[in-house]
Formats: structure tokens, C-alpha cells, sequence
């Protein structure tokens, strides 16, 4: 790779950002009660069920969530290609097809192993697959934790609610020892 592992990561960001807010832009312009059953419009079928087998690796279902798949995860990651500029499209498409690759010619558990050697080495990438892992792993994170699926089933968020009396830390490590009180400051008049 031509560039460093910084200079990747900043316009990767810049791209995605870019991309997701032209995304919401248009989301915003369509209300949410004239929406039909999501289209792809970006990825085509075999991209799709690549992006599908790697979701599931990367946040599988699980006892309190449906995971990637169950969040539909594909179709925001969809949504927000369409509005992407072509180089980050490009990525994606090349990304894809080398998983695709591999994914057909390993078994499961091959698949796997290749999978845990691109996140190990997702904090120096040297590859064009190592790259692309650390642009997918984000994407599908994002599009997981943003969802009703993530955020409600998986992190446990009540939305709109308050707590009246915050019972603090409960590790025995973090009590407050007994009788100690915050100094407080007298306020200076000026």
C-alpha cells in the first residue's frame, strides 16, 4: 500500500462520513411511512451474500440479539454505497470479491482462520484484504449498533428514561471508602 496506515484510515473515514451523511440527506427527503420493502441498489447477489457470511461473522445472533443479519445490516451498508463516491465503492466491490473468493474455495472453519488473521492484523495493515477487513468491520459495527436491533436487544438501551437514585459502581474495587466526603469549595465572591 502507497500510503500509511493513518493516512488509510483518515480518508476511509472522510469517505464513509461523506458518504452517510449524503445517505441520510436523501433518507431525510423520503418520510419513513411511504418507505416500501428495501431494493439493493449497490450490491448485486453474489456481493450481497458475501457481505451476508461476513456479518455473521462479525456479530453473530446470539441469545440477546439477531446479530448483523437480523438487523439487516446488508441493506445500510447498501444504502449508504449508493451515496458513496466511486473510489469507496470501488473498495467495496474489490473487497468483496477477494472475500468472495475465499469464502467459496474454504470451508467454514478455513474461513475463519483467514478471518482472524485479517483482524489481527487490522492495526498495521499491509494488504488490500487487510484494509478492506478494517472498512467492513467498521461498516458493519456502525450499522449494527445503530439499529433497533443493536441498541434496544443487544445493549439494552430503554430510550427516554431517567434513573432517580444511581446506585454507583458495585465492583469491590471501586466502593468509596467509609466516611469520606468531596471537598467542597467555598464559592469566591468577585
Amino acid at each position: 500500500m502507497p500510503y500509511s496506515r493513518r493516512e488509510f484510515l483518515a480518508a476511509a473515514a472522510a469517505l464513509w462520513s461523506a458518504a452517510a451523511l449524503r445517505a441520510q440527506q436523501h433518507q431525510h427527503a423520503h418520510p419513513l411511512e411511504e418507505r416500501s420493502p428495501y431494493k439493493f441498489a449497490f450490491f448485486d447477489g453474489e456481493e450481497r451474500k458475501t457481505l451476508r457470511v461476513l456479518m455473521d461473522r462479525i456479530v453473530p445472533a446470539d441469545n440477546r440479539s439477531a446479530g448483523a443479519l437480523g438487523a439487516c445490516v446488508d441493506e445500510y451498508v447498501d444504502f449508504i454505497l449508493v451515496h458513496a463516491d466511486a473510489a469507496l465503492q470501488e473498495t467495496w466491490r474489490k473487497g468483496l470479491k477477494r472475500y468472495g473468493e475465499a469464502i467459496a474455495r474454504n470451508s467454514p472453519d478455513e474461513v475463519d482462520r483467514f478471518l482472524e488473521q485479517q483482524a489481527h492484523n487490522e492495526f498495521a495493515p499491509v494488504t488490500d484484504d487487510e484494509a478492506f477487513f478494517i472498512i467492513l468491520k467498521a461498516a458493519v459495527a456502525e450499522g449494527f449498533y445503530t439499529s433497533k436491533e443493536g441498541i434496544v436487544n443487544e445493549l439494552g438501551y430503554k430510550g427516554m428514561a431517567f434513573v432517580l437514585d444511581f446506585e454507583g459502581c458495585t465492583h469491590a474495587s471501586h466502593h468509596v471508602p467509609q466516611g469520606w466526603h468531596p471537598m467542597l469549595r467555598e464559592r469566591k465572591e468577585t
